[in-house]
């Protein structure tokens, strides 16, 4: 029942990031930390799933990439990237542990809540550019999204704030999470040892969903009004956001 309910929740926010661009990928995570025990896991399994949702959205809107973006995000990528590679080396010598999967972290779960309610409610960093260098947003991307996952949110306002079609925001931002998403896939196979194929029966019909969700997104999300919509997603973030946070506080407070 678990995989079923993740299949329709990977095509439907898949179908809503196709549409704005953002927000099915948080909204994905939220669902994915409720039901996965592992908050290690949620990252790891949700970072595949990103990386075609990503990668499909860019190639429907290819000819809106822009490669300067790209030139100056992919270098910032990779050293946030390896800064996370560091900070996860320091944690496993720090517990003296074989693998960081055998570090506690439950701190993932609320920590997911606590950012996704800081998406909503709270004030996200403004560019003051109007042509802002990417290659700080890809050290932000490539530090953030080992622990977080969906780092959209953190990045968005600087694809909004330059002069930039809504095509172009859509493609170039898909095609820089993508870059993010692949780049932490070894990591979690180095630091956590994690097998994904032993999720690919798991991972294969997620991964067919985000793409059918990608390419007839426009159309099924044509039909609910434009506040309505707003209304249910910010709603719907909230609750699962909440959860996340009280599922770990209720451990705490009761034992």
């Amino acid at each position: 029942m678990d995989t079923y309910f993740l299949i329709i929740a990977a095509f439907i926010t898949s179908s809503i990031s196709a549409v704005l661009g953002m927000g099915g990928g948080i909204i994905l995570l939220g669902i994915m930390a409720i039901i996965i025990p592992e908050g290690y896991a949620v990252v790891a399994l949700h970072g595949i799933i990103q990386l075609v949702s990503n990668f499909t959205r860019s190639y429907v809107f290819r000819e809106h990439v822009k490669k300067d973006i790209i030139r100056q995000y992919l270098p910032g990528a990779m050293l946030g990237l390896s800064l996370s590679a560091l900070i996860i080396f320091l944690l496993i010598t720090l517990f003296q542990v074989e693998s960081a999967k055998e570090i506690k972290i439950d701190f993932l779960k609320p920590l997911i809540g606590i950012f996704i309610l800081w998406f909503l409610f709270g004030r996200r960093p403004q560019p003051k550019d109007d042509h802002p260098n990417f290659f700080g947003v890809g050290l932000v991307s490539g530090l953030t999204t080992v622990f977080i996952g969906a780092t959209g949110p953190l990045i968005a306002p600087f694809f909004l704030k330059g002069k930039l079609t809504k095509e172009s925001i859509i493609a170039n931002k898909a095609i820089c999470q993508a870059i993010s998403h692949a780049g932490k896939i070894p990591l979690f196979i180095i630091f956590f040892q994690f097998d994904y194929f032993a999720e690919v029966e798991l991972l294969i019909p997620l991964v067919i969903a985000v793409f059918i969700g990608t390419n007839f997104g426009k159309k099924i999300l044509a039909f609910i009004p434009e506040r309505v919509f707003q209304l249910l997603f910010r709603g719907a973030l909230t609750v699962i956001a909440v959860k996340l946070i009280v599922d770990q506080l209720i451990p705490i407070l009761f034992d």
